[in-house]
C-alpha cells in the first residue's frame, strides 16, 4: 500500500514538468506553524498558490508562491491579540545537478544598483532528508515578515524595560552588596 502523497508537507520532489495548485494549510499544519513561530493561534484560513516551472532545459525549479491568510501574535506589552493579514508572493529557485555558484553581475546605469542574477538560486539537495517541503516555505517566509516584537498601536512599554541594564545606575555598591553577604558576628 502506497502513502498518500501530501504536497504541503511532504519533501519536494522534481517534478517532471510544471504544475499549479491553491493549497489550504489543514489544522496539523497551522499548528506546527504556530509552535515554530510563537504565534498565539494556529492560523485557520492561511493557503498557499504554487506555481512550479521548469527552467534551463530543465536543469532549474522555479517555485512561485503566494501566501494569503491571517496570523495571531501576541502584544508584547499588553499580550492582547494582534491580528495580522498576510498577502505576500515570493519565489524560490533551485538547480539540478552540478553547480557552480558563479555570479553574474548586472549594473543598472540608470539608478548605479548591482544585482546578481543567480543570488537567489540554490542547488538542489541531494538527499530526500534535506528536501524542503511547501510548508518549510511557508515558515521561513511568515519568520521573515512577521514583526518579532509586535506591538498594539498606541501602546508604550514602561522606559525601565527598555533600558539597558548595564546602564541603569546601581542602587547599593559592589562592596555593600558583598557586605551583606557576610555572616553576621553574634555579640
Amino acid at each position: 500500500m502506497t502513502k498518500h502523497r501530501d504536497p504541503l508537507t511532504d519533501p519536494i520532489e522534481w517534478p517532471r514538468d510544471g504544475w499549479r495548485d491553491r493549497l489550504a494549510v489543514p489544522a496539523e499544519a497551522a499548528q506546527a506553524i504556530a509552535e515554530q513561530l510563537d504565534l498565539q493561534t494556529a492560523p485557520d484560513d492561511l493557503s498557499l498558490t504554487v506555481d512550479a516551472d521548469l527552467s534551463a532545459g530543465g536543469k532549474e525549479l522555479v517555485y512561485r508562491l503566494s501566501l494569503s491568510g491571517t496570523v495571531t501574535q501576541a502584544c508584547v506589552v499588553t499580550l492582547e491579540a494582534l491580528k495580522t493579514t498576510v498577502d505576500e508572493s515570493f519565489i524560490r529557485r533551485f538547480r539540478e545537478g552540478s553547480f557552480r555558484d558563479e555570479l553574474e553581475v548586472e549594473i543598472a546605469a540608470a539608478d548605479g544598483d548591482i544585482a546578481t542574477l543567480n543570488e537567489d538560486l540554490e542547488p538542489w539537495p541531494r538527499t530526500v532528508d534535506e528536501r524542503p517541503s511547501l510548508l518549510d516555505f511557508v515558515v521561513e517566509h511568515l519568520g521573515l515578515i512577521l514583526d518579532p516584537y509586535p506591538r498594539k498601536q498606541g501602546t508604550e512599554a514602561d522606559a525601565g524595560l527598555l533600558q539597558d541594564p548595564v546602564d541603569q545606575p546601581e542602587t547599593m555598591s559592589p562592596f555593600a552588596a558583598l557586605a551583606s553577604l557576610k555572616p553576621k558576628s553574634e555579640d
